[in-house]
């Protein structure tokens, strides 16, 4: 599997290929899609050739550009886990400028039980999890081949409490499926270690 990161503006977007795209993750800010052509041209990436986008929580940075995107053809998986949150956001009148919302009808809805048989139907080995803690909504995509795309969930603090805790058993979750490398949503590819 090739992972590509098209990111801008500090955040990080990729696409997953074989032979073509298969998806991106995280799909930008709203009126950004000029900066994401760019960067996929960079790529030697057609737009077009995008069939799905999964954004790994519904802050504007990770999907702001959904509803774009999917007027141009591709279609959006939302993880049934990440409902209420969406609704929350476009309810939001602090983020309406930032954030436009998505197409319900035209997305594609899976629940995270059928998140393997969804990723293997479109040439993607691997699973989808909640990991909470960043946000309520955060999910992650885990690679059979320990690659995770985790969005903006933080390294967890030793002796944390609070919402750190739930940090600490999201990152447990994830290495309990395999992951072994992060490629987060902000800064570099990091390898998981067990301390963290």
């Amino acid at each position: 599997m090739n992972i590509l990161n098209v990111g801008y503006t500090s955040t990080n977007y990729y696409i997953l290929a074989e032979a073509k795209p298969l998806l991106l993750i995280d799909v930008g800010f709203a009126g950004t899609l000029a900066k994401l052509q760019h960067e996929l041209k960079r790529m030697d990436v057609k737009l077009g050739d995008i069939k799905h986008l999964l954004a790994t929580h519904y802050h504007p940075d990770h999907a702001g550009l959904a509803l774009e995107l999917q007027k141009m053809g591709m279609k959006l998986v939302v993880v049934d886990v990440q409902q209420a949150a969406i609704e929350a956001v476009q309810g939001d009148p602090k983020l309406a400028k930032q954030y436009v919302g998505y197409d319900r009808k035209a997305a594609v809805t899976i629940s995270l039980e059928g998140s393997r048989t969804f990723l293997k139907g479109i040439g993607i080995k691997g699973e989808i999890i909640a990991t909470p803690g960043h946000s309520d909504d955060s999910v992650s995509l885990i690679l059979d081949t320990g690659e995770v795309f985790n969005g903006d969930l933080p390294r967890p603090l030793p002796g944390a409490e609070g919402n750190m805790i739930t940090v600490g058993e999201s990152w447990e979750a994830i290495k309990a499926h395999g992951g072994k490398v992060s490629h987060p949503g902000h800064g570099p590819v990091y390898k998981i270690v067990d301390s963290q």
